[in-house]
């Protein structure tokens, strides 16, 4: 017998066995007579003024009877999963639980076939067609296996992101002559926020906090701007309300915008993370930093470990503007401000012109007079990894260098006497190596040194990235006084990995 022959008569069972079933099934249905057209329209009548015009009748949902987070038995999975996960993960795929269970059914049909070679044919089944039937069986598993591990994978991100819902915390004040900026806030969930912010929780020991907090103070109004609510959560607290001071977020950085939320039930958020890092395979210690994601749908968009978030590439790539940006936007306002405090201020702002002034006219004596020698990690790193850097003087060429482009936005954080940040929308003209073919709006930051307050600021670093809402970033650039080296991204994945899967 020919092996074409020996797999047609195992098709041949299978459709037998699938056929019989269905046949099997549709003789337990009762027919029973149409009712005429009157009576269907008697019997929506009843049940129209039934539903609508009775006001008595309403939806009890006592004993968690409608609880659609109470776990329940997953067969493929073979554990205990919540119902709304199952329900999203339903929604979210149509072909993957349909797959499986043909897996299913071709496996238990090939394994079968010698039984039902001789039942519905009335042949033994020959040697070579059963050694057939059982590698394609044991194929068979194999894909319906992996089906299995994709779908448990899927669902367990879902509860990972739902689970986190239930997490607590206060969003600042918008009252500007409110000196208690959470005092009076109401405490809610990351459910609560759904749809209408984006959330950035980062959690670790205090001090690697403090690092992770100053590059969010930096970027507080780009945040604000974006809809994002960052929390952070420290591990070595045993307070129940996290204290943004001793992390070093100031007053008036959360006064500036409504960015910063301060956590409420600090041991429910540790114990959420530390799941998080349980159900990973990485190998973490104590004092990593662990940080993830969500966009206004309360799915994760990215998550990590070890390392602190790229705050400025996450802008970029997921956080992006919901506020319009425009060309005449002032300044941040210095009102509040001491005037000492002003004075620095207005002298990083004007050290942040006269860094646009000679990028745009290819100004390259005045550019080499503002950089300082300092040769920063963040270009080292990719130049160790074999990128390559355009000095100034190819930065600032005819045809490469931003000419016309134009600023707008400027704030400023002054860390100390010798350290400042500015931050600023940058709007590139139709010309120049800066211009995005998908939007006229970058997001671009500064950071400033200077020996003592009696010297200008110099510039170590800066950092451009494009920032629109319509499109996600497709690069980056930085900046220090060796030029400029660029980084473009790479192939979008279905899932961004870390924490989550």
């Amino acid at each position: 017998m020919k092996f074409s022959s020996l797999l047609s008569n195992a098709l041949l069972a299978s459709n037998i066995l699938l056929s019989s079933s269905f046949q099997s099934s549709s003789n337990r249905i009762q027919i029973k007579p149409s009712l005429s057209q009157q009576g269907n329209k008697q019997i929506r009548k009843s049940l129209h003024n039934n539903v609508f015009s009775s006001q008595s009748t309403k939806l009890q949902m006592s004993n968690n009877n409608f609880n659609l987070s109470k776990p329940t038995f997953d067969l493929f999975s073979l554990r205990s999963i919540r119902n709304d996960a199952l329900l999203q993960y339903s929604s979210l795929n149509q072909s993957e639980p349909l797959r499986i269970n043909l897996y299913l059914v071709l496996s238990i049909s090939l394994f079968s076939f010698p039984t039902l070679s001789e039942a519905v044919i009335g042949e033994v089944a020959q040697l070579p067609a059963v050694a057939a039937s059982i590698l394609a069986g044991i194929g068979s598993v194999a894909l319906f296996v992996n089906e299995c591990n994709n779908r448990s994978k899927q669902l367990s991100r879902i509860e990972k992101e739902l689970n986190a819902e239930f997490l607590k915390f206060k969003l600042s004040t918008t009252n500007k002559f409110d000196e208690r900026m959470y005092a009076q806030q109401p405490t809610i969930s990351l459910k609560d926020v759904r749809g209408n912010r984006r959330v950035l929780a980062v959690s670790g020991p205090t001090e690697k906090l403090k690092q992770v907090a100053l590059e969010l103070r930096v970027f507080r109004n780009r945040l604000a701007q974006a809809q994002t609510v960052v929390l952070i959560v420290p591990t070595d607290t045993e307070e129940e309300v996290v204290n943004l001071e001793q992390l070093g977020v100031k007053t008036q950085d959360i006064r500036s915008a409504q960015w910063c939320g301060q956590a409420q039930d600090v041991s429910q958020w540790k114990e959420y993370f530390t799941n998080l890092v349980s159900d990973s395979s990485k190998d973490l210690s104590k004092d990593d930093l662990i940080w993830f994601g969500l966009n206004y749908n309360g799915r994760s968009f990215a998550s990590g470990s070890g390392d602190a978030p790229r705050l400025i590439e996450l802008l970029g790539r997921n956080l992006r503007p919901v506020d319009l940006l425009d060309e005449t936007d002032d300044a941040e306002s210095t009102a509040g401000m001491k005037e000492a405090e002003v004075e620095v201020f207005e002298s990083v702002l004007k050290s942040q012109a006269k860094f646009y002034k000679a990028l745009t006219t290819g100004d390259l004596e005045s550019m080499n007079s503002i950089c300082n020698n300092n040769r920063v990690q963040e270009v080292t790193e990719i130049l160790d990894a074999g990128g390559r850097v355009d000095d100034w003087k190819a930065c600032l060429a005819e045809g490469a260098r931003p000419a016309g482009m134009k600023t707008s936005g400027s704030d400023v954080l002054v860390v100390s006497e010798t350290l400042a940040f500015s931050t600023c929308i940058e709007f590139p003209a139709d010309t120049g190596g800066y211009n995005d073919p998908f939007g006229a709006t970058l997001l671009a930051m500064q950071r400033w040194t200077r020996d003592n307050d009696k010297e200008e600021w110099n510039l170590e670093f800066h950092q451009t990235i494009p920032w629109s809402s319509s499109t996600r970033a497709g690069g980056t650039l930085r900046c220090d006084c060796r030029g400029c080296v660029a980084l473009t991204r790479g192939e979008e994945k279905r899932t961004f990995g870390g924490l989550f899967g």
